[in-house]
């Protein structure tokens, strides 16, 4: 099992952070390659855990879809998410807390991989992982930043 962690400093609000985290289009916006999230049977917003998704991701030239379950929820401080496929499966954390600034958000993923190939490959290919997951939450804290400068 591969643990990617990774913490930034948002100036916006906490509840702005988290929406951007929570709402489906804006995940969109911070996510590369995400084309579309639909849940499997009922979804209540207030109460999400437990709820079943799927995901599509464009990766390279095709798109790949997800299996996901929403492991915890608690507004607006927490959200994890547990992701993947045959291959392998993801715990994603975002855990939010309120700053002098804005929000500071800790995200951590544990990554398990099915099969021999697929740990060689997350090991071999960690960096880039790495370079992913700071891309992308160097694009959510662009689009919190500025979500929280139309607000005011």
């Amino acid at each position: 099992m591969s643990d990617f962690t990774y913490s930034i400093d948002i100036h916006a609000p906490k509840e702005i952070v988290f929406d951007c985290i929570n709402d489906n289009e804006k995940q969109k916006i911070w996510m590369e390659g995400l084309q579309e999230t639909y849940y499997a049977g009922l979804y209540d917003p207030e109460n999400p855990v437990g709820t079943k998704f799927k995901q599509k991701i464009k990766e390279g030239g095709r798109v790949v879809e997800y299996d996901g379950e929403v492991i915890a929820y608690d507004r607006p401080d927490l959200i994890a998410v547990k992701i993947g496929n045959q291959s392998f499966a993801v715990n994603a954390n975002y855990e939010l807390n309120e700053t002098l600034q804005g929000t500071r958000l800790d995200y951590r993923a544990e990554m398990g991989t099915a099969n021999t190939f697929t740990k060689i490959m997350g090991f071999m290919f960690g960096w880039l992982t790495k370079r992913i997951l700071h891309k992308q939450m160097t694009s959510l804290k662009k689009l919190a930043e500025s979500e929280a400068k139309v607000t005011v």
